[in-house]
């Protein structure tokens, strides 16, 4: 079983600027590898066996739009794991004010944590990075069904008025907190009927992506239409999530269908993988 968000945002940017101070004091763990986890939370979490090794100020030099979250996160990400960090908790988060300032800002204290698997919230679907049944957090209590995953996709723009350019950037989402796995014998078989509605978003994602490529034609095409294409992609994609479900559960065998049907998906739609796209933010 699975649930479904759609999430939408749509803002532009500038650059954020990152302010680090780092403690005198600096963990012995290493720098994180590249592709390791890494955590930001609101949650304040229990860190007695972690290093606290800095601190993290997000400011804004270019007031000319807001400045999107999820570049503020990934511009803060980068400034953590140079100095060794893989958690950063948000002790601040300013929303954009249009008289002020029209910037998302955190706040935050940098840790290197031995477990950040713990701390995480959503998971970003990667063909490297498959479910386990410990990112299932979701209580248990009073549900239905052996397990349940909550997946989404979401987009956000952000403007960059240098290259005089609007981007749209997709991600893919698994909600540990709204996800469950009850304990039961056959884990493996139910997470891998899990894992598949997690990469068949992906595949709607894909979908999302290349219905843009191919029907957004300017900025003033995006404006109108994004909403509008998303809202439909969304759709069917829970309606073939439905359907999954249902020729499942009538039929265990049914699984390799669908399992093979989703690879092919993804295979065919490979190019829009990272999936981005870019238009010209005003015509010459």
């Amino acid at each position: 079983m699975m649930a479904l968000w759609f999430v939408i945002s749509l803002t532009s940017c500038g650059t954020p600027r990152i302010i680090v101070k780092e403690n005198s004091i600096t963990p012995t763990l290493g720098l994180p590898q590249p592709n390791s986890i890494f955590i930001i939370t609101k949650k304040n979490p229990n860190l007695n066996d972690s290093f606290l090794i800095g601190t993290i100020t997000t400011k804004h030099n270019d007031y000319n739009g807001d400045c999107n979250l999820q570049q503020v996160k990934r511009a803060a990400e980068k400034e953590a794991k140079d100095i060794g960090g893989n958690l950063i908790f948000v002790t601040k988060h300013k929303l954009p004010n249009a008289l002020f300032n029209p910037c998302h800002r955190i706040k935050g204290r940098i840790y290197s944590v031995p477990n950040p698997e713990a701390f995480e919230n959503e998971i970003l679907w990667s063909p490297n990075r498959k479910l386990k049944v410990s990112d299932f957090k979701g209580s248990t209590l009073g549900k239905l069904y052996v397990a349940a995953t909550n997946t989404y996709f979401g987009y956000s723009t952000s403007v960059k008025s240098e290259e005089n350019l609007v981007m749209v950037e997709v991600d893919t989402y698994f909600d540990c907190e709204l996800s469950y796995f009850k304990n039961i014998k056959n884990q493996s078989l139910v997470l891998n009927h899990e894992q598949l509605h997690f990469d068949i978003t992906e595949l709607y994602a894909r979908k999302f992506i290349q219905r843009l490529h191919q029907e957004i034609k300017s900025f003033e095409d995006l404006i109108k239409n994004v909403e509008r294409i998303g809202n439909e992609v969304n759709k069917e994609l829970l309606l073939k999530q439905e359907a999954y479900d249902k020729a499942v559960y009538s039929d265990l065998s049914q699984q390799t269908n669908w399992d093979e049907w989703t690879e092919v998906g993804l295979r065919a739609l490979d190019i829009y993988k990272n999936k981005t796209i870019s238009k010209p933010y005003k015509e010459d």
